[in-house]
Formats: C-alpha cells, structure tokens, sequence
C-alpha cells in the first residue's frame, strides 16, 4: 500500500489498484500457462500441462480477489454499522415537529356550490 503522503487523490489510488490487480488477473494465468508450455515441450507431453496451470492459477486469482473483496466488505460495513445512531429511531435528538398551518389556511371544508 502506498504512503498517506503520495496518496492525495483516493479516488485515483483505488483506480490505479483496480487496473493492477485486473492486470494480475490476466498476466498471472498467462506466465504459469507458459511455464506449463514449456514443461510440455521438454516432456513431450502436449498442451495439457499448459491448460492445467494457466486454469489452475486463473482460478487462485479469482479466489483470492474473491476473499479480498468480501473481507474488505465486511471491514466496510463493520465501520458503517458503528457510526449508526444507536436509538430504535435512528436519530440521536428527537425531531421538533412544527406542525402549525401557515397564515390563512384552514381545515375546514369548504361549501360546493
């Protein structure tokens, strides 16, 4: 994580750390699907191995950014869920309800001629 002085603009920095890490997502497949490749041709085995860990650590990238995601959710809603109002109401003071009728307004009905 960068240092709170070289992170000025938040909204910047959680761009910045989504492209990285989709570039991850892709690039990481592609390096292990290449030492699988290169594993395949010095057994002489076919694109098996190749397959196998390009879809091996696909799948790790994903889990990871699965489990990442919903821990940073839950550090998110933990926080919303403190900063709550703690009466049944939601509201910390009661509300004052003003509930005078303007000047020259009535309740009464008028007559339908």
């Amino acid at each position: 994580m960068r240092a709170p002085a070289f992170s000025k603009n938040k909204q910047q920095f959680g761009n910045d750390d989504a492209f990285s890490r989709s570039v991850e997502i892709v690039v990481t497949p592609l390096i292990f699907a290449g030492g699988g490749w290169m594993l395949d041709r010095w057994l002489n085995t076919g694109p098996w191995m190749a397959a196998a860990f390009g879809t091996v650590a696909f799948l790790v990238k994903i889990a990871a950014e699965w489990y990442r995601y919903t821990g940073r959710m839950t550090g998110i809603e933990e926080e919303m869920a403190s900063s709550r109002p703690t009466n049944s109401r939601g509201l910390d003071h009661m509300e004052e309800v003003d509930d005078h009728l303007p000047t020259g307004v009535t309740l009464e009905e008028r007559a339908v001629e």
